[in-house]
């Protein structure tokens, strides 16, 4: 009964760990009055005076580009198949709990370091977590990348929204709180 119990306990410890590591999703910007894009399931609230160009790519209104305070965003529902090329599958876990392993490295892999240069992540572009309720940011940002990325997740969802451009962290944290999903 002992070991039973030390071993909840050790679980417990490792789970209180894990979600110290998580951050919060900043306060959010959106409101009745703000002015509202929404991109399938995703609302993104844009700074009204800063708005320049709202461009719906192809003839899909699943993806989204705008230019907004001097920033050029691109939101879009991402299959996984294309966004993670289905690595979820291969690894016979959720989109969510992929994405989780690769951010504690706890991936079951030996191509843990392939899978993470093919996200670019690396010591000049780290692979942050941001939480609101079962909504989970996955962001991926650094000076050593292409285009920063936000992968926008649900648990036991997978579905994914991504949303690619140029931001810094305080860019990326008022990104986040214009976003409702």
């Amino acid at each position: 009964m002992k070991i039973i119990f030390l071993f909840l306990l050790l679980l417990t410890f490792g789970n209180v760990f894990a979600a110290n590591n998580v951050k919060q999703f900043p306060k959010s910007k959106c409101s009745a009055g703000t002015l509202q894009l929404k991109i399938v399931d995703v609302t993104f609230c844009p700074v009204r005076d800063d708005l320049k160009k709202v461009n719906f790519l192809g003839l899909s209104d699943h993806t989204v580009t705008i230019l907004n305070n001097g920033k050029e965003l691109t939101i879009g529902l991402n299959p996984p198949d294309v966004a993670i090329s289905n690595l979820h599958k291969k690894f016979n876990i959720s989109v969510h709990e992929f994405f989780l392993s690769l951010y504690e490295n706890s991936l079951k892999t030996d191509k843990l370091s392939l899978i993470k240069e093919a996200f670019d992540i690396d010591s000049f572009n780290k692979l942050d977590v941001y939480r609101k309720a079962d909504l989970f940011a996955f962001t991926i940002t650094g000076t050593n990348v292409d285009y920063d990325r936000i992968y926008l997740n649900k648990v036991d969802s997978d579905v994914i929204y991504q949303i690619t451009g140029e931001f810094d962290e305080q860019e990326l944290l008022e990104i986040l709180s214009r976003l409702d999903y």
